[in-house]
């Protein structure tokens, strides 16, 4: 092992202590209406909901203790952590490893979203966006690929076939469960959640397609194939003619534009597709694309640009996207782990918070925003130094 990767086997084993020690519970950026206090002044409107979300995410110090937020596991974060602890039992054989993630697993499977007929999970926060309102626990489709990735990624390490039931059942809410906002024969769009919305999320539909065909890779199920495929072809086939991705289609529906970690998770899910089907149809529109997230949405230093259009703040959870996304696209171009490692020391130089083991959220052009939220911050983070670590 060279002495960077030492380094960075120490760095990830503090971030998981100190999230074990804090029992991997924190605060979330949209998390505001936990607030009892802003439940009642936001007067069930909607804008006043928004807004007070924005406020609190956006607030350069940590206000949630002051108006009543609590801290708790997001479930996302907890697949993020299990995945985190997977790759280093991977990369070390470390036992103890493995039964912490299968531990944080079995906390997955034993506090699903409620009422569902199939496993699905939702955030630990009540959130109100432009598209839609969501209860706290209320299932959606980026969750609940999380933890369906966090199971295919179990079973392929521990052999157990109850991860892959599980996975299927996952498998079945996507299918079954999520309204179809798009079909035709060759495309497919699905909601985010379980309400009708009139907007496309257009890097969950590619996360869907990328969990679907890592289960067909294990089960051999072609209809999972098929699925897949076409939730891919949709977000593909919303690519602006130099290949970036709005957050939602139609566009005009998110003021997100062409962002850092949405546009790495597209890139992966397209990698992914490649990697585990061996079909290649996507991969001409996955290197033009690498190639615009790499120009316009990171400084030659590794800090993360908030949008092609818009360098501030860095937001640490570009740095942990682009660590991941590099590092996956270097086991077939070996330069891109160059670019992984810069982000990963620009992380570490500029975020890191040694005295606590933890990253803040980010930096401004004049400030730090120097607080920490577990899944945020450090899962991603966690998760994205799990991965690095892979790379030979």
């Amino acid at each position: 092992m060279s002495g960077q990767e030492t380094q960075y086997e120490e760095h990830l084993r503090a971030v998981l202590r100190a999230a074990q020690d804090r029992d991997y519970a924190g605060y979330s950026k949209f998390d505001a209406l936990n607030s009892p206090l802003l439940r009642i002044l936001s007067l069930n409107n909607r804008w006043l909901r928004l807004a007070y979300t924005q406020a609190v995410k956006a607030c350069p110090f940590n206000i949630r203790p002051h108006i009543g937020v609590r801290q708790s596991r997001n479930p996302k974060g907890i697949a993020l952590f299990a995945r985190a602890y997977l790759f280093l039992h991977e990369k070390t054989g470390d036992r103890q490893l493995l039964d912490e993630a299968e531990t944080l697993i079995r906390w997955l499977l034993d506090n699903p979203s409620p009422g569902r007929n199939n496993l699905c999970w939702g955030y630990n926060f009540i959130w109100q966006n432009t598209i839609f309102l969501q209860d706290m626990y209320e299932p959606n489709l980026v969750v609940t690929v999380f933890a369906g990735e966090a199971l295919i990624h179990a079973y392929r390490t521990s052999r157990r076939e109850e991860y892959l039931e599980c996975a299927r059942s996952v498998a079945r809410f996507i299918l079954d469960d999520l309204p179809v906002l798009h079909e035709n024969e060759d495309e497919r769009a699905v909601a985010y959640v379980v309400r009708k919305v009139d907007a496309v999320v257009l890097n969950n539909n590619a996360l869907a397609g990328a969990f679907l065909i890592k289960l067909w890779k294990e089960t051999g199920d072609e209809s999972l194939r098929s699925t897949a495929q076409k939730l891919l072809s949709y977000t593909v086939n919303r690519r602006t003619d130099y290949y970036a991705w709005y957050y939602t289609h139609p566009k005009e529906k998110s003021p997100i534009t062409h962002d850092n970690y949405h546009t790495g998770g597209i890139l992966d899910a397209l990698l992914d597709y490649y990697e585990e089907s061996g079909d290649d149809r996507f991969m001409n529109i996955y290197r033009h694309g690498l190639a615009f997230y790499r120009e316009h949405l990171f400084d030659k230093n590794g800090a993360p640009r908030w949008m092609n259009d818009k360098r501030y703040p860095h937001d640490i959870h570009g740095a942990a996207q682009g660590i991941i996304t590099f590092t996956k696209a270097s086991r077939h171009v070996e330069a891109y782990r160059e670019q992984a490692t810069t982000i990963a020391e620009w992380a570490r130089n500029t975020l890191y918070r040694p005295e606590t083991h933890d990253y803040a959220y980010r930096k401004g052009r004049f400030m730090t925003w120097n607080y920490s939220l577990m899944r945020w911050c450090n899962a991603w983070m966690a998760r994205a130094l799990g991965e690095l670590l892979t790379v030979k």
